[in-house]
């Protein structure tokens, strides 16, 4: 198969797959920048605790889950999105899962293998990251998604809701108060629910949020469940399927010479 082609349809499944904010509101302003699980001061959930919980996680192995789910009269998306990721051993490994097929990733070091599966048809993909100067560190970060976590803020304001204890850690609770779809959504919700649990370092361990109603007359559904599963000492294996892309894929680097394309 020509490689142009293959690269086409390696675009336009990641494309397919790939996951975007459909908000674009500005953050309002946080009432505390503390991180604090107590005090009288910590009643609104302040917008910094998305950096705080970015910075605690930057030099920490996470394994992290999200399941998405979103329909609107011109969207519908389902997707479930798994990622590991080893700032020290420079692995990480994601998986993206969606009626339309699946994205895998497994980055070692400075090399990026991808695997494609749209209806069926499963393609290669291996991308030297060293030769665009993207660093680990930077991809690393990515991983933990803070803009679709900074979605479920956009949502609605989540109120300070007390302390909560989960498999004997302690976290603080902030339950969604008043939802909000925008000024323009046209939305009417008949039910909203969302929690924020953050532990003590900062790190946000769940955010969910689930908002359902209708949208010029159609069915309305946003809901997200973000979760931080284990936190350190997260070991990332080889896929299954790594051999296998090492073998038959497209090769991106800084030699056009180094490109290898598997035929069929």
């Amino acid at each position: 198969m020509d490689r142009r082609v293959l690269l086409a349809v390696a675009l336009a499944a990641v494309t397919l797959l790939a996951g975007c904010s459909w908000v674009a509101e500005d953050p309002t302003t946080p009432s505390s920048p503390s991180n604090s699980s107590d005090g009288p001061q910590d009643t609104g959930i302040p917008y910094e605790r998305l950096d705080d919980h970015s910075a605690a996680l930057a030099n920490e192995s996470y394994d992290l889950g999200i399941d998405l789910e979103i329909r609107t009269p011109d969207r519908r998306r389902n997707a479930t999105v798994n990622v590991s990721s080893d700032p020290v051993g420079e692995r990480q490994l994601i998986r993206t899962e969606s009626p339309n097929g699946s994205l895998d990733r497994y980055l070692a070091g400075q090399e990026l293998y991808t695997r494609v599966n749209v209806n069926g048809t499963t393609e290669y993909n291996i991308t030297d990251l060293g030769a665009r100067n993207v660093s680990f560190a930077a991809v690393h970060g990515s991983g933990i998604r803070v803009r679709r976590l900074a979605t479920i803020y956009e949502f609605g304001t989540f109120e300070r809701a007390g302390n909560v204890t989960r498999d004997g850690e302690r976290y603080a609770a902030f339950d969604l108060t008043e939802p909000a779809t925008g000024p323009n959504a046209t939305v009417t919700l008949n039910d909203s629910s969302g929690r924020i649990l953050i532990d003590q370092n900062g790190i946000i361990r769940r955010a969910t949020i689930d908002l359902r109603g209708t949208q010029s007359g159609e069915p309305f559904v946003y809901a997200v469940d973000y979760r931080i599963e284990r936190v350190g000492n997260v070991t990332i294996d080889e896929p299954a399927w790594f051999d296998e892309a090492r073998s038959g894929a497209i090769s991106t680097s800084r030699s056009e010479n180094q490109t290898t394309s598997r035929s069929g």
